[in-house]
């Protein structure tokens, strides 16, 4: 699934069977190398993941962008990528702005037309200043009242100039760009199936992800992101403003360690299921995790309740956690005791669509989801 945004100038090179998929992310930059083998296989050729310059991205927005391109060079350059069209994924921050709105289907009027005369209503931006990515869903009851149920994300077109300044300061040819959400679902809607499991045991079943409602949530440094999927297909998102390096920070505080020293000790711990007295390390990681994650975990089970009560959304029947967060020891038992449904991680995938080069390395595959979706 795609949402309508696209570089219409350059329709051209999505011909291409080769692309460069790339995700800049405030910890990490990532960069794939993927191609197109049919329409329902994509083979990753390289990738690399290089760490992201401090001060160079913020909230979303590239602050430097001389020191962007020459990272995401050596991103490229490292991994042995020749591959000049890409495809690029928005950074979330709170400069994106999603809403689901309802506009009368039965005026004469085109949709984007209502979407910007319904946003201009409810949201306090130049909507004339905003690129807009959009979808339709496909709602009887709205249907019946002459209405249109549709998902709107807003992003300023000085972010989109700045990824387009990016592109041309390495000769790249842009083919996409998109934002975070949509590349999530198009991942988890092609072919993706959780391996079936009672207790630790697997038990030979699979379960299409595509089917009924599943919540994936990115955990990112600086953001976590909340997509939901009704069928596959994207019907509702948050951006939640807080990440792992707040967690960094917070433990690097408490132990007065600094924080790299902070991650290793989060790495190595995470939420331990048995605690060891007398080692005050594990504790003080383990309730800074428990504390701080809860609260995000809070704040999307509110999101997820307000998708159902006041967007007319199906109740969820599962989470998936994605992102370089998602690695977090004793994540899935903790998360699902706060959300109180079915938790998985992105090893418990059966790939379908998707193969690797056989001298790739696919353990850092939770880093790559975004990347991956926009080449689908």
């Amino acid at each position: 699934m795609e949402l309508p945004y696209f570089l219409k100038s350059l329709a051209g090179s999505f011909m291409k069977n080769d692309i460069l998929s790339v995700d800049i992310g405030f910890t990490n930059t990532k960069v794939v190398h993927a191609r197109k083998k049919s329409p329902g296989l994509l083979r990753v050729m390289n990738y690399g993941i290089e760490q992201t310059p401090q001060g160079c991205i913020k909230n979303g927005i590239i602050c430097d962008l001389d020191g962007i391109a020459e990272n995401l060079k050596k991103a490229v350059e490292g991994s042995g990528i020749n591959e000049k069209n890409v495809k690029i994924v928005i950074s979330a921050g709170s400069n994106i702005v999603s809403k689901v709105l309802f506009v009368p289907t039965g005026d004469g009027r085109h949709i984007e037309e209502k979407i910007r005369s319904a946003i201009t209503g409810q949201i306090p931006v130049d909507i004339f200043a905003q690129k807009l990515f959009y979808r339709v869903i496909d709602d009887p009851d709205c249907a019946r009242d002459g209405l249109s149920k549709v998902l709107v994300t807003i992003v300023p077109n000085s972010v989109i100039d700045n990824y387009m300044k990016l592109m041309r300061l390495l000769n790249f040819n842009p083919v996409a760009i998109e934002i975070p959400f949509s590349s999530v679902a198009r991942f988890f809607n092609k072919g993706a199936m959780i391996a079936g499991h009672s207790g630790k045991y697997y038990t030979g079943s699979m379960l299409k992800i595509d089917r009924g409602a599943t919540a994936v949530i990115d955990l990112g440094s600086e953001t976590t992101n909340l997509s939901v999927l009704n069928n596959g297909a994207l019907e509702f998102n948050r951006i939640v403003l807080a990440g792992g390096r707040n967690l960094d920070d917070i433990i690097s505080r408490k132990l007065d360690v600094r924080r790299e020293l902070a991650r290793m000790y989060k790495e190595m711990h995470g939420i331990p299921e048995q605690w060891h007295t007398g080692d005050e390390i594990e504790r003080v990681v383990g309730e800074s995790v428990r504390d701080y994650l809860g609260e995000i975990l809070r704040n999307v089970k509110r999101s997820l309740s307000f998708y159902v009560e006041r967007c007319g959304g199906q109740t969820v029947e599962r989470v998936f956690f994605i992102g370089g967060g998602s690695g977090l020891k004793g994540l899935c038992s903790f998360a699902q005791e706060v959300l109180g449904v079915k938790v998985y991680t992105v090893d418990m995938i059966e790939f379908k669509n998707l193969e690797f080069e056989s001298n790739l390395n696919t353990d850092k595959i939770r880093f790559l989801i975004n990347a991956l979706g926009i080449a689908m």
